[in-house]
């Protein structure tokens, strides 16, 4: 065979491109012909040279970096511990309910609304447990705090009005009124916890990524146009880079 003929069709496996021949083809003749496999060794390593190239130094903004980040504070877990008793003593109390257990939360049942008052008990017992596994995940995970304040907010101002309405009237008890307080405290320290964390310091944005042509270099006391002019702020905010679509 031509090593010629042949060449021109490893020049094009090597581009990535179909060769004139098959490809067992140029591997048996490669296998016997070393001026063939030395030819393929330099073209592979000519088009590497042309193709990768060595990435452009850049300055070391590590120390800039590390000046102008927030300093971070102590974490406070006083308010989170807290906040996860309250949840287990609600969620054992939703649990208690559910197994048949009167505390407090639900009153008896009048003529001929056996029924109904066993399914009110049951509507409240799982609202119990619901509350106790909403707190508790706010108390692992402070960032969900937000979204727990408007929908438990409500029901404690609710609560708290139509219990006004019935210790008036006289058609509730004190002592059944008193045992709402622990709702009262889980919101109390879920506005703590969200607080907490909405006051710890996060990284300031930088508005936008550099782009080719910019001066990253700077100087230490920022008065580069780029330092001087404000973030920009996102309509929305970016998604993490490991969801982003190739």
């Amino acid at each position: 065979m031509d090593c010629a003929e042949l060449r021109e069709s490893l020049s094009a496996r090597i581009d990535g491109e179909r060769p004139p021949l098959p490809d067992d083809v140029l591997d048996r003749h490669l296998a016997g012909c070393p001026d063939c496999r030395a030819w393929q060794e330099r073209a592979a390593a000519l088009r590497r040279l042309t193709v990768v190239r060595e990435a452009p130094p850049v300055p070391d903004l590590t120390a800039r970096i590390l000046d102008g980040a927030p300093v971070p504070r102590p974490q406070r877990w006083g308010v989170r511990v807290a906040l996860a008793l309250v949840a287990l003593v609600q969620s054992g109390l939703g649990l208690a309910e559910l197994l048949g257990a009167d505390v407090g939360h639900v009153g008896h049942a009048g003529h001929g609304g056996f029924a109904a008052a066993v399914h009110l008990g049951n509507e409240s017992a799982a609202w119990n447990v619901a509350v106790g596994i909403g707190l508790l995940w706010a108390a692992l995970r402070p960032a969900t705090a937000a979204g727990l304040l408007p929908a438990l907010g409500g029901f404690v101002v609710v609560l708290g009005i139509t219990s006004g309405v019935d210790l008036t009237t006289g058609e509730v008890a004190p002592d059944r009124v008193a045992s709402h307080a622990l709702v009262v405290a889980g919101l109390a320290l879920l506005f703590a916890v969200r607080r907490q964390h909405k006051r710890r310091p996060a990284p300031r944005s930088a508005g936008r990524l550099p782009l080719p042509g910019d001066d990253v270099t700077g100087t230490a006391g920022g008065s580069s146009p780029e330092a001087a002019e404000p973030p920009q702020r996102r309509r929305f905010r970016p998604r993490p880079t490991g969801r982003h679509v190739a």
